[in-house]
C-alpha cells in the first residue's frame, strides 16, 4: 500500500508538469502553484492525498515491524501525514497575489512536515542498525536524511530572502524556490521508496524464515 501511493502520488504531479509547460517555471513557481493551473487543484489533492495514505502505510508497517517505538518517531511521522492533508484543505496564495489565511496555513503546515520527515529519517537510520535484518538499510536511510537536511536549509534559505529581503539581499536566490523544492520532494520521496521496499523485502523475508523453521522443527522432532 505504501509503494502503490508513493507512485500514485507521483503520476498527478508529472502530468501538471507536463500540461503546464511554458504557464509556469519550474525553477521558480513551487509545486503548490499548481493547483491554479487547468484541473491543478484537482491533480494536486489527488498526489498529496496519495502521498499522505501511502505514508501512512508506510508508519503502519515500520510500526508492525518494531522500527517505530515511543513518541518522538511516531509523532513526526504524524505531522508528516497530517501536514500534507492540510496542505490540501488549505490551499496556497496566487505567486504575488493577496495574501490569506489559508495560504498562511498552507505555509505554515510545509514549515512543520517538512522538518519532520527529515528528523524521522536520521531516527529510523538509527533503528535500522540495532534491527535485525535491516541493517544494510541504515546507510542509505541515512544519507537520504542528510540530503534532506542540506536541501530544506537551502529552501529556507531562499524563501528567507523572498520575505525577508532586508536580511538576505540575494535577489537571484529567489528565482530559484521552485528549483529547491523539486529537490527537497525528490530527496524526500526517495527515502520514502527506500523505507517502503525496505519494508517490503522484510515482510517477504519474515513470510519464509516461519516457514522454514517450521520445516526444521518438523524434520527434528521426526528425526528424534
Amino acid at each position: 500500500m505504501a509503494i502503490i501511493g508513493f507512485v500514485i502520488s507521483l503520476l498527478p504531479m508529472v502530468y501538471l508538469h507536463l500540461e503546464s509547460s511554458g504557464q509556469l517555471n519550474p525553477l521558480k513557481h513551487t509545486i503548490s502553484d499548481y493547483v491554479f493551473a487547468h484541473q491543478g487543484a484537482r491533480l494536486f489533492d489527488t498526489s498529496a492525498l496519495a502521498l499522505a495514505i501511502g505514508s501512512a502505510s508506510l508508519l503502519t508497517g515500520l510500526a508492525g515491524a518494531g522500527l517505530v517505538r515511543g513518541a518522538p518517531l511516531t509523532v513526526l511521522l504524524l505531522v508528516w501525514c497530517g501536514g500534507l492533508i492540510v496542505a490540501v484543505l488549505f490551499p496556497t496564495d496566487p505567486v504575488d497575489g493577496v495574501q490569506s489565511i489559508s495560504g498562511a496555513v498552507h505555509r505554515w503546515a510545509g514549515t512543520l512536515f517538512f522538518p519532520c520527515l527529515s528528523l524521522a529519517g536520521f531516527l529510523l537510520a538509527k533503528r535500522c542498525q540495532v534491527t535485525p535484518g535491516w541493517e544494510r538499510f541504515s546507510r542509505t536511510v541515512l544519507r537520504l536524511s542528510v540530503a534532506s537536511t542540506v536541501v530544506l536549509a537551502t529552501f529556507a534559505l531562499i524563501q528567507l530572502s523572498i520575505n525577508r529581503p532586508d536580511l538576505m539581499p540575494f535577489d537571484g536566490l529567489r528565482n530559484y524556490l521552485g528549483l529547491a523544492e523539486r529537490i527537497l520532494f525528490a530527496v524526500d520521496m526517495a527515502l520514502l521508496f527506500v523505507l517502503g521496499l525496505a519494508l517490503w523485502m522484510g515482510g517477504s523475508r519474515q513470510a519464509v524464515e516461519p516457514a522454514g523453521a517450521e520445516h526444521q522443527d518438523l524434520a527434528e522432532g521426526g528425526a528424534a
